[in-house]
């Protein structure tokens, strides 16, 4: 799914339904979208920053009925981008849990 692609939006609805295990997709699906039961893979992670990262990962747990989910960043190596997100993403997740928004 892209931004030039026609049939994105059926596609993202197929995906709702059910109709797809796996979907590929440019970051166009990074704001906005929410759906339960959501891994995410972001390939060449270290192309974005730190908080392109964290708002892409921040797809994943949106829904009550499925708050957890895995993020995976695919590099050659860890970039520092990568690390820096993953740290912001654990800080804030502990404060939530803190505060009680979450729990464990």
């Amino acid at each position: 799914v892209h931004s030039e692609d026609v049939f994105r939006f059926e596609k993202v609805e197929q995906l709702r339904n059910g109709h797809f295990d796996v979907i590929f997709t440019t970051t166009i699906l990074e704001r906005g979208f929410t759906m339960a039961n959501l891994d995410v893979v972001v390939i060449d992670a270290h192309q974005y920053t730190q908080e392109a990262l964290i708002q892409i990962a921040g797809r994943v747990g949106r829904k009550l009925e499925c708050p957890t989910g895995k993020v995976l960043f695919f590099h050659e190596g860890v970039s520092m981008n990568m690390i820096l997100a993953k740290k912001e993403i654990q800080n804030m997740n502990k404060l939530a849990l803190k505060r009680g928004w979450i729990d464990e």
